[in-house]
């Protein structure tokens, strides 16, 4: 069973992304017991779900999104969470229907398959392709704000989801780069993929990284908190994660928790590779970092030869600041692929706006402004 503890502070960070207003989310957090089954009263499942029931019978279908997300959250480890996870697409469908210019492509692979939210895509007129992919956790239906705005960034979005996430039915490995590149050949129909970027959240990052290193059409990458090669160092000589973080992993990767140690050993990037990689490299990653030494973020610093990283206490790194760090990425992905320069400024501008107001909080906390 997922630890509610755990639930509480891993979710913070995605209902922020998510759009989740904070009074509704600690709400919530408040309202969950530590005991009750999913599905129940006090239920982790439960509490969501009924908002997002709430939310549909008023005709807020984004916000219903939101909420079946967090119902979902961290995996579909039984039938109450994959209801959420099959409402959540069903309410994000309905929502798209009303917004122009976002399809559905559902892609056979490997004998099951994935799918994937675009927009932009055209065969006659084939735009640059940023292509995200999230985290062990997230959903593709989280990226519903960029996707609803694509046309003004003349760029191809196609959001997609880690395998073993959502409703990609792959497992998560070291050989996941083969999905990335079969999709990068299938948009290649519509799409002018010779300028692509990938953004990649956390472990999404880390399979981004090695499509790069394999992909010539990868210009660049936009990441956050990726683990590249310590990370999986420290899990093979027996670090501790959180239940919660292990448990996924698990799901993902379908490999028992007690031999996740073995399974990641072999997974990290080493400098060799990573001093061959070509395309544009933006990070951002955390000193505080619970998950994801910053060990790794400096070992990228000595070995990439295109790197831009920053700390996410600069960007924004608490979970209610989600807005500057989306917005950075936006803007990096932008500049990767040399569209849409006045949304690529306006981007990094309202980043740095709302980072300016966080600056009084911390000089009254000791910090200079």
């Amino acid at each position: 069973m997922i630890p509610v503890a755990e639930l509480r502070r891993f979710a913070l960070p995605h209902a922020y992304a998510l759009g989740v207003p904070a009074d509704v989310l600690h709400r919530v957090l408040r309202a969950v017991h530590d005991h009750a089954a999913d599905d129940a009263p006090g239920g982790w499942v439960h509490a969501w779900a009924s908002l997002a029931a709430a939310a549909e019978a008023r005709g807020r279908d984004l916000d219903a999104v939101r909420y079946h997300a967090l119902a979902r959250f961290p995996y579909v480890d039984g039938p109450p969470r994959r209801a959420a996870q099959e409402a959540c697409v069903a309410a994000f469908d309905r929502w798209r229907k009303e917004v122009p210019g976002i399809s559905r492509l559902d892609l056979p692979f490997d004998g099951t398959g994935f799918a994937c939210w675009a927009a932009g895509l055209s065969r006659r007129h084939p735009l640059p392709l940023i292509l995200v992919v999230g985290g062990i956790t997230g959903t593709k239906e989280q990226w519903a704000p960029v996707l609803a705005r694509a046309e003004r960034l003349d760029a191809a979005v196609v959001v997609t989801e880690l395998p073993g996430v959502g409703e990609n039915g792959l497992s998560y490995g070291t050989d996941s780069t083969r999905m990335l590149m079969y999709l990068v050949d299938v948009l290649g129909r519509a799409a002018d993929v010779t300028r692509t970027c990938v953004v990649g959240l956390s472990f999404g990052g880390h399979l981004a990284l090695r499509q790069a290193l394999e992909d010539d059409r990868v210009r660049g990458l936009a990441t956050v908190g990726a683990p590249v090669r310590d990370f999986f160092a420290r899990i093979a000589r027996g670090a501790p994660l959180p239940r919660l973080v292990s448990l996924t992993l698990s799901h993902v990767t379908r490999t028992p928790v007690e031999r996740l140690p073995a399974e990641l050993a072999g997974w990290g990037v080493d400098e060799e590779r990573l001093s061959r990689l070509s395309a544009h490299v933006a990070c951002a990653a955390g000193r505080g970092d619970e998950l994801v030494p910053y060990s790794d973020a400096e070992l990228l610093r000595r070995t990439v030869p295109r790197l831009r990283l920053v700390e996410n206490d600069v960007l924004g790194g608490a979970p209610e600041r989600a807005a500057e760090t989306r917005l950075w990425l936006l803007a990096q992905a932008l500049r990767t692929v040399g569209t849409a320069g006045g949304v690529r400024r306006a981007a990094a501008a309202r980043a740095r706006v709302l980072r300016a107001r966080h600056r009084p909080a911390r000089a009254s906390a000791g910090a200079p402004a």
